[in-house]
C-alpha cells in the first residue's frame, strides 16, 4: 500500500507530453516505449489518436504536445509550453487564437528537405520533358513524338524561398547546368548553389529573367497571393511555374488565366488554396497543369528524420535548453 502511494506521488510530479498521433503523423511503438524508458523520472507520455483523448487521463496540465492538435485540444491544455509540430509549414498554428503567446512553436524544417528537392524535380521534368503527354498518349496506344520539350542545362532557374528545401533543390539543379536566383526574405551573402541572391522587392525582376520559376514560400500576410496576375504578367513567355510552398501564396485566378491565356507555358503543384482541390475547380481543366495532391512530404525518409529530431528536441526540453526549429510566431516561420 505504501509502495502504491509512493508511486501515486511520483508519477503526479512527472510532467505530462502527449503525442497527437494520426494515420499521417506517429512514432513507432518500440520509438515511445524508449522515450518511457529514458524519461521515466522526469515525463508521462500520453498517446493520443484521432484527437479521442482516453477518458480516464487528465490533459490540463500537459506541458507539451507532439502533433497537430485542433482548437479544442488546445483549449483543453492551459498549462502547454510547447507544441512542436510534424510539419515543415507552422502558418496554421503561428496565429492561432487558442494558442498562447508564450507557448514555444516548433516545426520539422530540415525533415522534407530531400523529399521536397526531389519531388519538386520530378515536376520539373515531367514538365519539361512533356512527360504528361505520353502518359496520355500511352493510356490511348498513341505512338507520337511531343514538340515542346525544354532544357534544363543553360537554363536560368528561379527559387522563392531559400530555406532547406529550396537550398537542397538547387544543390540538384546546379547539377544540370542550370543557374539559380535565389530570393530570400534577407539577401545577405549569395547561398551555397545559388549564383546570385535577392529579396522579395526584386521578386518582379527576378520572375523576368528566369526560365523556370519555384515557389518554395511559406503563408504569411506577407506573402499571401504573392504570385498574383502582375507576377505572371512578368514572366517570361513559355516559363514553368512550380509551387511546392504554400497554396496561399498564389492567386489561383491569375494563375489559371496565365495558364489558359498561354502567358506561362505549363505548371506544376503540389499545393493548392483549398485541399482537396474541389472537383469544380478549373485548374482541373487545363491541359498544361500537373497536380501531385500534397505529396511532396509522401516517403520513407522522412519518419527517421522527424523521429529523430523529435528526440532530440525532448532531450532539450527536459534540460530545459533551447529546442531545435523554433518558429518566429509573428513572421510565421
Amino acid at each position: 500500500m505504501l509502495k502504491t502511494l509512493e508511486t501515486e506521488r511520483r508519477v503526479n510530479k512527472l510532467e505530462k507530453i502527449l503525442f497527437g498521433f494520426d494515420e499521417e503523423f506517429n512514432l513507432p511503438e518500440i520509438d515511445v516505449e524508449e522515450l518511457k524508458k529514458e524519461y521515466a523520472d522526469r515525463f508521462e507520455f500520453i498517446t493520443v489518436w484521432n484527437e479521442e483523448v482516453p477518458s480516464d487521463v487528465s490533459i490540463e496540465d500537459a506541458v507539451a504536445f507532439i502533433g497537430g492538435p485542433s482548437a479544442k485540444l488546445l483549449r483543453a491544455m492551459p498549462s502547454l509550453r510547447w507544441l512542436q509540430l510534424p510539419s515543415a509549414g507552422a502558418n496554421q498554428m503561428a496565429q492561432h487564437p487558442d494558442l498562447a503567446r508564450d507557448v514555444t512553436l516548433t516545426n520539422a524544417s530540415g525533415v522534407f528537405g530531400v523529399l521536397g528537392a526531389e519531388h519538386t524535380m520530378a515536376l520539373l521534368l515531367a514538365l519539361t520533358r512533356e512527360i504528361p503527354l505520353y502518359v496520355k498518349q500511352t493510356e490511348r496506344r498513341i505512338w507520337n513524338s511531343g514538340n515542346q520539350c525544354l532544357q534544363i542545362d543553360g537554363s536560368t532557374v528561379a527559387i522563392i524561398g531559400y530555406g532547406d528545401i529550396g537550398s537542397e533543390i538547387a544543390h540538384r539543379l546546379k547539377a544540370f547546368g542550370a543557374q539559380i536566383l535565389a530570393v530570400k526574405r534577407t539577401a545577405g551573402k549569395v547561398p551555397e548553389d545559388a549564383d546570385e541572391v535577392f529579396t522579395m522587392d526584386d521578386l518582379n525582376k527576378v520572375l523576368a529573367a528566369s526560365d523556370f520559376v519555384i515557389n518554395v514560400l511559406p503563408l504569411t500576410k506577407e506573402t499571401e497571393h504573392v504570385f498574383n496576375n502582375k507576377s505572371f504578367e512578368s514572366m517570361k513567355n513559355g516559363a514553368i511555374f512550380i509551387n511546392v510552398g504554400r497554396g496561399g501564396t498564389v492567386d489561383e485566378r491569375a494563375l489559371i488565366h496565365a495558364l489558359s491565356s498561354g502567358e506561362i507555358g505549363g505548371a506544376g503543384l503540389d499545393v493548392t488554396e483549398n485541399e482537396p482541390l474541389p472537383e469544380n475547380n478549373q485548374l482541373w481543366d487545363l491541359p498544361n497543369l500537373l497536380i501531385t495532391s500534397h505529396s511532396l512530404g509522401v516517403g520513407p525518409g522522412k519518419y527517421s528524420k522527424r523521429a529523430s529530431l523529435i528526440k532530440r528536441n525532448i532531450d532539450k526540453f527536459s534540460k530545459n535548453k533551447p529546442l531545435e526549429n523554433i518558429v518566429n510566431r509573428n513572421l510565421g516561420y
